[in-house]
């Protein structure tokens, strides 16, 4: 089948999580196309630079620097976000014009959808939540959930990337009764496995990431994306032992290295072996951006994690089974501090706040956290008890079937 993938361009989440999903494609032989757009293009294209990319409308929302505002400023720019859905139905259509489909597969963006070409919606938002400090947030929140399931019964399917029982990564964001005929849970897409041997094991000899006592990754729209960095290098510098920083910029040009924690980059290429190679012991290490093998490496190898607790990290860190997390939502934003609660009271990790950041003492409170083993990857199974395989999920799918 030719298959057409589109990610929405909020942060690299969306394209991040489309990247198993497009593996596990054309392992099934499929032609797998791209429409995305800013550093989720950058990002898709150097993971599959033989695939035919197009450049796909972006939303360019930006975030609040207040929390306090951060749904006002949202629902301010709501004139740009229905522009950005007419321009993405629009590229759509010429898309498919000129290159026909069989199937499209849409993560986040509401306005892929054609009436001629099946069309299947990725999410993990079904229950779109208000922050309850706003007056009327119950009753805003029943609207857009009014509006949210009306527009998903559009789709073929709905595939929610979560585990299918009530011991799951997003809860009541995806969980609770809905109604929705089209819905189906595939299982966490995570480009991460935990049986990694010589690349992911911090034991095993050969793995660079073996000795980095703490691991900061950032990510998410501007202008959050800069405060959360900025937040970071101020507590890693109150920080001992081997420290490294992951900027989440795809595309930027790496700066020379420096191993005392000014702005710049560890030498070497992001995303390389000689650039994990240049993490210097002791000190602090910065990449702009890193291929997800290299990623998965400092995840495995990394005493202490801190991240935003944005859907794609926590799926990750669930593939690996990581241990000893630090999730920082962004400010005012309801999904991300709905995570970060919810996966503190399942044990898999701590909430702290971006602007009162304690990784010294966040050591101590993830003692007793049994963090996300229980949700390791090789863990995961079918309905009938056999190990999850998502290529064989995708093979078996009635809308993927080609007779």
């Amino acid at each position: 089948m030719r298959i057409l993938v589109c990610p929405l361009d909020w942060g690299l989440g969306h394209a991040t999580r489309c990247i198993p999903l497009i593996r596990a494609l054309l392992e099934n032989g499929h032609q797998v196309r791209i429409g995305a757009a800013g550093g989720g293009r950058s990002l898709l294209q150097a993971e599959f630079p033989a695939l035919d990319v197009f450049d796909f409308p972006g939303y360019r929302v930006r975030y609040s620097r207040s929390p306090a505002l951060f749904l006002p400023v949202l629902l301010a720019q709501s004139p740009r976000v229905l522009a950005g859905l007419f321009a993405e139905s629009r590229r759509l259509r010429r898309i498919l014009s000129e290159n026909p489909c069989d199937l499209i597969i849409s993560d986040g963006r509401y306005g892929v959808h054609s009436s001629r070409v099946p069309t299947v919606f990725i999410t993990h938002q079904v229950f779109i939540r208000i922050p309850a400090r706003f007056p009327g947030a119950a009753f805003a929140e029943r609207l857009v959930l009014a509006l949210n399931l009306r527009l998903l019964r559009r789709f073929v399917r709905v595939w929610v990337p979560d585990f299918p029982g009530s011991d799951s990564l997003s809860g009541d964001l995806s969980h609770k009764p809905c109604g929705l005929g089209n819905l189906e849970f595939i299982h966490p897409l995570s480009r991460f496995s935990g049986n990694r041997k010589v690349t992911g094991d911090p034991a095993v000899s050969g793995n660079p990431a073996s000795g980095v006592d703490v691991l900061a990754v950032v990510s998410g729209p501007e202008p959050q994306r800069g405060f959360f960095e900025g937040a970071l290098r101020k507590e890693l510098g109150r920080m001992q032992g081997t420290r490294v920083l992951v900027r989440g910029l795809p595309g930027a040009v790496e700066a020379s290295g420096s191993a005392g924690g000014a702005p710049g980059s560890a030498g070497g290429a992001p995303g390389s072996a000689a650039g994990l190679g240049a993490i210097r012991p002791g000190g602090l290490t910065e990449f702009a951006h890193l291929s997800g093998e290299d990623l998965s490496r400092l995840f495995a190898g990394a005493g202490l994690i801190v991240a935003r607790s944005g859907y794609t990290t926590v799926m990750e860190l669930a593939g690996l089974g990581a241990r000893a997390v630090v999730l920082v939502p962004t400010p005012g934003q309801s999904e991300q501090e709905y995570l970060a609660d919810h996966l503190e009271r399942t044990g898999a990790g701590i909430r702290m706040e971006q602007d009162a950041l304690d990784l010294p003492g966040a050591a101590e409170r993830l003692r007793e956290r049994e963090g996300f083993v229980r949700w390791k990857r090789e863990s995961w199974r079918t309905r009938d008890g056999g190990p999850f395989s998502l290529t064989e999920f995708l093979a078996d799918h009635p809308v993927l079937r080609t007779s």
